[in-house]
């Protein structure tokens, strides 16, 4: 069995290094502290210019003996050229881990709202950020993994919201297509015996800057912060696990609720519970 983060530091001496997408602030900021501290140095994807480099200051004088790069590039709308420069960033280095974080709920006028009001345009960009994004940047990063013949990783940040869940329901879609991207492509690299592990970290309510702006949320037990997300999601790399869950109380929370009730039982409860943050139904 492989083991843990460490796996994915060689005794070669070269320094080794992390793509991380959606990198400016939340889940995807606090991976790149805790994978600097932890010995990587990290390229910081984002689409804010102005964000990536105050993100890149920080760390810089957090970890002065590490070194950091950035890239932008707009996930909701990109391009190839855009996956092609950020090859490039990387092609000179010895990458060995890729983490799709990028993602959420950002294109639309509200996190949660009613299904018929989300307007063709929001659909695009989110399906665009959720899942064009990170399948593309993937298929393209991922032979420069291989190549290396030493254990490395893709890690893609999924969300218990693939299950299917009201008020969130394209978001849903994205979501359940990226868990079954990462199943189907965690098999083809096990049966290749690849030394890529391909793993997807299904994240619950986390009190990052997009929740942040709800008064119906705060942080608490069922809603870590960004810093602990991070360091729960690294914390089970190299474990053989091909889909987990990585903070416990995200783990006993859905376990409890999915497993233990009738699926329209538990449908119901979680509707109610972001219902008071859905945004006001259009009148036609």
């Amino acid at each position: 069995m492989p083991l843990p983060l460490i796996h994915y530091l060689y005794s070669s001496g070269l320094p080794h290094w992390a793509l991380v997408t959606g990198a400016s602030d939340g889940i995807g900021r606090a991976l790149c502290s805790e994978l600097s501290m932890r010995g990587f140095n990290v390229v910081l994807h984002g689409r804010n210019e102005a964000k990536l480099v105050r993100a890149r200051e920080q760390l810089e004088a957090a970890q002065p003996n590490r070194h950091f790069r950035t890239v932008t590039a707009d996930a909701t709308v990109f391009s190839k050229e855009d996956i092609d420069r950020i090859v490039a960033k990387v092609a000179d280095i010895p990458l060995t881990i890729l983490i799709n974080n990028v993602g959420g709920t950002a294109p639309l006028s509200s996190n949660f709202k009613h299904f018929q009001d989300t307007t063709s345009e929001e659909i695009q960009a989110l399906y665009s950020l959720n899942v064009q994004f990170p399948l593309q940047l993937t298929r393209a990063v991922l032979p420069q993994l291989q190549k290396q013949q030493k254990p490395t990783l893709v890690l893609t940040c999924g969300s218990q919201a693939y299950i299917g869940q009201a008020y969130v329901a394209a978001y849903s879609g994205c979501k359940g297509a990226l868990h079954a991207w990462n199943r189907g492509l965690a098999t083809e690299q096990r049966e290749a015996h690849s030394k890529v592990e391909i793993l997807e970290v299904v994240i619950g309510g986390t009190y990052t800057q997009q929740l942040q702006k709800d008064a119906q949320f705060s942080a608490g037990l069922f809603m870590p912060t960004a810093e602990t997300m991070a360091r729960a999601i690294l914390a089970r790399v190299g474990h053989g696990h091909r889909s987990v869950t990585p903070y416990f109380w995200h783990f006993v929370q859905t376990g409890s609720l999915y497993a233990l009730l009738p699926a329209s039982v538990a449908d119901s409860v979680i509707a109610n519970i972001l219902k008071p943050s859905v945004e006001a139904k259009r009148s036609d």
